[in-house]
């Protein structure tokens, strides 16, 4: 099973808008935070006289992963471009808005589960802090459809082997 203790990572998507080759786990997820949404499209539907439907097709949806990082780190930020450490040991944040596109690779802790590969996603970051949570951000990955013509693949963590 894909539950518990999920790896989030994250690379700019490659310029043709294949998987990223090089990726940066995101840090320590909150507890039962993780989710993958569909969203439904829009649905097109024509009707005749006296409100008869004679048509109707439904559009492709959208699709996000959603997830809770606890304590964000210096380093987080400043992968994500928002941001830079500055020499009294501060951090600046200068914007929310995490530019360009990125791939997003989901990995279960579970050997035979399936985990799931973005190549292409478009980052929302959304940082909170609460007496409950402490510092937190909630990063929302919208899963777009590029020139690799797919919007994620699935695979199947497999066993670990020596020097891995």
């Amino acid at each position: 099973m894909a539950w518990s203790k999920c790896a989030f990572e994250i690379g700019k998507t490659s310029d043709d808008d294949s998987m990223a080759t090089s990726l940066t786990n995101i840090g320590k997820i909150k507890d039962k935070s993780s989710t993958l949404e569909p969203s439904d499209g829009d649905s097109l539907e024509m009707k005749a006289t006296g409100g008869e439907t004679v048509a109707k097709e439904a559009q492709e949806g959208g699709f996000k992963a959603v997830t809770r990082v606890i304590e964000p780190t210096d380093e987080l930020l400043t992968l994500l471009g928002l941001g830079e450490a500055a020499t009294d040991g501060d951090f600046k944040v200068k914007t929310h808005l995490v530019d360009g596109d990125w791939s997003l690779k989901i990995t279960p802790k579970n050997v035979g589960a399936k985990g799931i590969k973005a190549p292409k996603t478009n980052i929302t970051y959304k940082p909170g802090w609460s007496e409950e949570d402490g510092n937190y951000a909630d990063l929302e990955f919208e899963f777009l459809k590029g020139e690799a013509d797919y919007w994620y693949s699935r695979f199947v963590k497999t066993a670990a082997t020596a020097g891995s």
